[in-house]
């Protein structure tokens, strides 16, 4: 699962949403980058709300990740001393944990007004890794939702398909020197 950082929202998401995304500066532990976004069809399973995945370096599903969504209305969070990071004012959220498949949602009563962004800010409130932020999330009057996934990027942590990609690069430079060199002895021999 090689994902990439998001530092864009596609446009019909910027464009029908008024949705951005802030992109993080990492703690020392590292950081929660915004890797996937998509919208919902409209009226079906996953519709009027804001579902978002987590998941880490291999794209395994993170449980247990506490996920804000910060709209105005919500009560009111306070950070600890060992936050490394500052999370977005005003401090109010609805704090939820992803579930064993790594995601978690939250139903959306308003919809987006035209024109205007979406009610809800999104981002993920860890005390020892910073989060890249969704501004304008919500629901459009259709009832289209957003899905947004969000992958852990811990400091010093290759993922997966890096060192297997390495591995592989490595592997091949051996087989094509130990071929040539096989060449070289049939020839000698010849």
């Amino acid at each position: 699962m090689n994902l990439q950082p998001l530092t864009l929202l596609p446009p019909d998401i910027q464009n029908d949403f008024m949705a951005e995304v802030f992109s993080a500066t990492p703690t020392t532990g590292g950081v929660y980058r915004l890797v996937a976004d998509r919208r919902t069809k409209p009226k079906d399973f996953e519709s009027q709300r804001i579902t978002v995945r987590v998941v880490d370096e291999n794209g395994a599903p993170m449980e247990g990740v506490p996920v804000a969504f910060s709209y105005s209305t919500a009560d009111q969070y306070t950070l600890t001393a060992d936050f490394a990071w500052q999370p977005p004012s005003p401090h109010r959220a609805f704090l939820a944990r992803t579930g064993s498949a790594g995601q978690i949602d939250q139903i959306q009563g308003d919809v987006v007004k035209q024109g205007q962004p979406g009610g809800v800010t999104v981002y993920i409130l860890s005390p020892e890794f910073s989060s890249d932020i969704v501004a304008g999330a919500g629901q459009l009057s259709d009832h289209t939702g957003l899905v947004l996934t969000y992958q852990l990027r811990r400091a010093g942590v290759v993922p997966l398909t890096d060192r297997l990609a390495n591995i592989e690069s490595r592997l091949g430079a051996l087989e094509r020197w130990i071929g040539g060199s096989l060449a070289g002895l049939e020839s000698k021999q010849t």
